[in-house]
């Protein structure tokens, strides 16, 4: 059988993936029949021998009635023996006009990785969570002193040119804030008998002639200009 225009067009398909098919010689070839080779091109319609193929060291054209497509297992050499222990590689099988791939890599025997058990760890939120899950000791507070009232508290207080006092029984206040008059504050000073109290009362005593002596001289001279005014309608 000779090339028919399907093998051609299947020979076009080939070269178009970047492959060379494989055909065989026919008696019309003369000397080579019966040998293979692979083609390289084809040109283009219209001439006789449009089919370029290479075997051996040569590369001839030649018409699609010298060559053919080989038979299915055409020229596939036999794999050597293999010993009983090894497996079997698995050989692709070669299309018509195809040439046998290569044979696909012995897969790699799997090594198992001992990895170190680790303890599990624990999430923070997990202890503080167990934490709080814990009953909690109650801690003894020393009890605190309870605090003591005197019976009976007065102050003399002075603030802004004024004297006031208040008193507190226990811890309720009986008089808050009430108004004494100077000579009365003096006399309540004067009866505690304590050289400290006398000395900040008579600073206080000071100041307050000083800011009446000022008032006082304050007043005079708006007398004696009203005065004066007084004069002059007359």
């Amino acid at each position: 059988m000779s090339l028919s225009s399907a093998d051609i067009a299947h020979l076009e398909a080939v070269l178009a993936q970047g492959k060379k098919p494989k055909v065989v010689f026919t008696d019309a070839a003369g000397q080579v029949a019966g040998r293979a080779g692979k083609v390289v091109a084809l040109d283009p319609a219209g001439v006789d021998d449009f089919v370029h193929v290479a075997f051996g060291s040569d590369e001839l054209s030649f018409s699609a009635a010298e060559l053919r497509l080989p038979a299915p297992g055409e020229g596939a050499r036999r794999a050597p023996r293999q010993r009983a222990s090894e497996p079997s590689e698995p050989v692709a099988p070669s299309g018509p006009g195809l040439l046998p791939e290569e044979p696909a890599p012995k897969p790699k025997p799997a090594v198992s990785e001992r990895k170190p058990v680790t303890a599990p760890e624990v999430s923070q939120p997990a202890v503080a969570a167990e934490a709080a899950a814990a009953p909690k000791k109650k801690v003894a507070r020393p009890r605190a002193a309870a605090a003591k009232h005197p019976e009976l508290s007065i102050t003399l207080t002075y603030e802004d040119g004024e004297w006031s006092v208040a008193a507190t029984r226990g811890a309720r206040t009986v008089v808050k804030g009430a108004k004494v008059a100077h000579s009365n504050a003096l006399a309540m000073c004067q009866a505690a008998g304590s050289d400290e109290v006398a000395e900040v009362v008579d600073e206080v005593v000071e100041k307050i002639r000083s800011e009446a002596a000022e008032e006082a001289s304050r007043l005079r001279r708006q007398l004696e200009e009203a005065e004066a005014r007084l004069a002059e309608l007359k």
